[in-house]
């Protein structure tokens, strides 16, 4: 599992890296990639909870937020959610499907779950300095996770949420917090920010990161799976190698967006 972990990361941390380093539309088309499997996954994770969403229709919004906010125009999302609701309302009703409400509302919260969240990754490459920001949410994030994950196989006892992830503890946790501000602090000392400001950034991201993978796992108990998927070999799927970025990514936008008055 280790060995399959690390060659995959070998792969999808420098491509990540390429991809924020060279921004425009490389880096939305690779976020769009994620988006369109994560949201796929995450659909398959309501069908073996026994919801039925509308999954292509989810899927297509998931993908126009992340394009809308590439093009600067993400005042339509509001717009196009409310658009997506109804087509998901309707066509549950068309279909004459049991539970109308909940698989509307889940076709829904697949879109901005993984779409609108990830859409907030290129609003935070755009802030100023956004590359290295972008960056030292990453570090945060990956770094955090691999932290948490080596410091709970190794001395974690006390376990964190049981009823929601069983494998997790609070020794993982604060070991998580402790690699996502190392990481933090390194991106920020080498892209020349402000140490207060990479404390608070990595600090914020993994804390963020954390949260969000708590509510992947809550999703995945809910569906009795193990992972979202297997297509990232050692990892699961994409959202379960994206979970924490997708909550971190939205923290940080605003967090860095404010302190830096650019939003």
């Amino acid at each position: 599992m280790l060995t399959r972990r690390l060659l995959t990361a070998m792969v999808g941390v420098p491509l990540a890296v390429a991809g924020i380093w060279v921004g425009g539309w490389f880096f939305a088309a690779l976020v769009c990639m994620v988006v369109a499997f994560g949201t796929w996954e995450f659909y398959a994770l309501m069908n073996r909870a026994g919801y039925v969403p509308s999954r292509e229709a989810g899927m297509v919004a998931a993908v126009a937020f992340v394009v809308l906010a590439h093009v600067g125009e993400h005042r339509w999302i509001p717009t196009l959610l409310a658009g997506l609701l109804l087509y998901a309302l309707s066509a549950q009703l068309a279909e004459r499907r049991g539970r109308a409400l909940p698989n509307a509302a889940g076709t829904a919260l697949g879109a901005l779950y993984v779409g609108y969240f990830a859409a907030h990754l290129l609003l935070l490459r755009r802030l100023p300095d956004g590359v290295a920001l972008t960056l030292l949410v990453l570090g945060a994030v990956w770094v955090g996770d691999s932290a948490a994950y080596f410091v709970g196989r190794r001395i974690g006892r006390r376990k964190l949420l049981p009823e929601v992830s069983p494998a997790k503890t609070i020794e993982g946790a604060v070991g998580g917090l402790g690699g996502a501000l190392v990481a933090a602090l390194g991106v920020g000392w080498a892209a020349g920010l402000p140490a207060a400001f990479a404390v608070v950034g990595g600090l914020a991201c993994g804390v963020a990161s954390q949260v969000g993978d708590l509510w992947e796992s809550a999703i995945k108990r809910e569906a009795r799976v193990k992972d979202s998927g297997n297509l990232l070999p050692g990892h699961g799927g994409f959202l379960d190698r994206f979970d924490g970025l997708l909550f971190a990514g939205v923290i940080a936008y605003y967090a860095f967006g404010l302190w830096t008055g650019a939003i």
